[in-house]
């Protein structure tokens, strides 16, 4: 029996994305990780209130073959 698995396919890249939101208004904002990102460091200043963001998820997607 064969098994298909995202993680064992050597073709498949990744590409890893920071989610920043803002406490007071919920704003997120999705961006490329850069290195020295984790979860509850502060962010970016809110588009939207301008207040201070935390990151709150890092995560990756799969990018499709061309």
């Amino acid at each position: 029996m064969a098994t298909t698995s995202v993680a064992t396919d050597k073709k498949t890249k990744f590409t890893v994305f920071t989610i920043e939101e803002c406490p007071a208004c919920g704003q997120k904002t999705k961006r490329p990780f850069q290195t020295g990102d984790y979860i509850t460091k502060d962010g970016a200043k809110c588009a939207k209130c301008g207040n201070q963001t935390r990151i709150s998820l890092i995560y990756a997607e799969a990018t499709k073959p061309a």
